[in-house]
């Protein structure tokens, strides 16, 4: 096999169909369809279990596109090195962000830019948990997320702390200031995730520890939807400070939380063992000064 044969199965695997892949590949259908075989037969093993016009990954296809991920990534990482050390350093670097995201990230961004202007970006959006998985496949160079997490096998480069805030809708009968988790009690309650999961449980842990039961009324894992579904009333809910700063025009009222709940953490991961390209560094020094100059 080689990286080409590589990247076919790769596209195979991610569009489920020799068609759309052949299109994606700008190839025809045909020549493709032999690269497959020529694979399978290489290793002896079926890599896909066709289902209609639908391809599943049997186990040793799902083996093989572990590595493959991996080994392509290495590759560009290979490819894009040597052509800043010829033509000066540009390159990709690939970022993950959690569904609460960090409000700091597009001028953090917007410094690294003017720094290095040559630099192009993927940012992608996923829960904590899968963009631990795609680091650690090496789809992504590093990755913010929320913790706390299993972060065995990743390097934690920095963490940030904040306060939760209660919020409701602009016409919420409280006086300003704080409020208690007893008063909380009495609102419907909006919460982001899933039951189970990160700030979903840590409100769910927050009522128990004080011998209270929340009145959830609805899950969210989208935090525009979230803030506007409080902004019309129909329910309040418990959010870090990131998604207040990220809502500001959204008509709402934000409370401090009384008792000392524990703050929402985020963090900047990546590999523990895999070795860091300078944009990544960078990136992670402007993270930390970013995180200084807030402080």
């Amino acid at each position: 096999m080689d990286i080409k044969q590589l990247r076919y199965f790769v596209a195979i695997v991610e569009e489920g169909q020799i068609t759309a892949a052949a299109k994606r590949l700008h190839m025809a259908q045909p020549p493709l369809s032999q690269q497959l075989k020529a694979m399978e037969q290489e290793l002896g093993a079926a890599l896909f279990e066709r289902e209609g016009r639908g391809m599943q990954l049997t186990d040793e296809g799902r083996a093989l596109y572990r590595h493959a991920v991996r080994i392509i990534a290495s590759l560009q990482e290979a490819e894009e090195e040597i052509q800043a050390i010829r033509q000066g350093w540009t390159g990709r670097l690939s970022i993950g962000v959690n569904t609460l995201s960090d409000e700091r990230l597009p001028r953090i961004l917007r410094l690294f830019q003017q720094s290095y202007p040559q630099f192009t970006f993927s940012i992608k959006q996923n829960d904590s948990s899968q963009l631990c998985h795609l680091v650690r496949e090496r789809a992504l160079d590093l990755a913010i997320v929320r913790l706390p997490l299993e972060l065995s096998g990743f390097a934690l480069h920095y963490v940030k702390s904040e306060p939760y805030y209660f919020v409701g809708g602009p016409d919420i009968a409280e006086p300003g200031g704080s409020i208690s988790f007893g008063r909380i009690e009495r609102y419907p309650l909006i919460v982001p995730s899933t039951e189970g999961l990160g700030i979903n449980q840590m409100i769910r842990d927050e009522f128990v520890k004080r011998g209270l039961s929340p009145n959830i009324v609805c899950e969210c894992s989208d935090m525009t939807t979230l803030m506007q579904l409080v902004s019309t009333g129909f329910g309040a809910t418990i959010v870090p400070e990131t998604v207040v700063k990220l809502h500001r025009g959204v008509p709402i009222r934000t409370f401090e939380l009384e008792g000392n709940p524990s703050p929402a953490l985020c963090g900047l991961i990546g590999l523990q063992n895999g070795m860091l390209s300078k944009a990544a560094q960078a990136f992670i020094d402007a993270y930390r000064e970013a995180g200084r100059v807030d402080e």
